[in-house]
């Protein structure tokens, strides 16, 4: 059964709202909990280095994933080339993501 265009719109517009309210609600917790955003921000520069190594493990298992379904699907040539367009596609974001915190 195919989804409407209006329900795959919201239901984007949903998860996007839950996401902005969740980085929001961490953030507000974070400043509690430290006393000021200053303190929350110095807090996040002090623990940068590993969070650059999480980040770097975090694209080595989406790239191990990827690539286990791309071995997965090898027998059937169609669902092999979406999961190629999928990762081209995830590659891109992540290279604009990381270009952007540059």
């Amino acid at each position: 059964m195919k989804r409407s265009l209006l329900f795959t719109l919201l239901s984007s517009l949903g998860i996007a709202a839950v996401m902005i309210l969740t980085a929001a609600l961490v953030a507000w917790i974070g400043r509690t909990a430290l006393g000021s955003f200053e303190a929350w921000q110095q807090a996040f520069e002090s623990v940068r280095p590993y969070l650059r190594w999480c980040r770097a493990l975090l694209y080595g298992a989406l790239f191990a994933l990827w690539c286990d379904l791309l071995w997965h699907y090898r027998h059937r040539p169609q669902d092999r080339l979406r999961v190629q367009r999928f990762g081209v596609m995830g590659l891109t974001l992540v290279i604009c993501v990381e270009l952007i915190r540059l």
